[in-house]
């Protein structure tokens, strides 16, 4: 996969991404373009309400919390794209 960087995806962004693998601690995803990103379990709506994990190759939607790392860290949690939604606007009306 390809490593990502600033120009390839942001903080705030959000994604469809398609779920490549279960692991312990999380789950790891494919972005666009094939970036990798990992959604850790506290990030993860099925971890916290003790649900069933998404199966590998279904879509999830997630928002990008940083984009430094590799593979990217992104979140599926409402709350977090909801601050991101938030962010992303004030930046748009020139607040931020």
């Amino acid at each position: 996969m390809r490593r990502a960087t600033s120009e390839m995806v942001a903080v705030h962004e959000e994604f469809e991404a398609t779920v490549t693998e279960i692991v312990p601690w999380g789950v790891l995803i494919r972005l666009d373009d094939g970036i990798a990103g990992v959604i850790d379990n506290l990030k993860l709506p099925a971890w916290l309400d003790d649900e069933p994990l998404p199966e590998i190759g279904s879509a999830v939607h997630v928002v990008v919390l940083d984009d430094a790392r590799d593979p990217v860290r992104v979140s599926a949690l409402a709350g977090d794209m909801d601050i991101a939604r938030r962010l992303r606007d004030r930046r748009l009306d020139g607040q931020g």
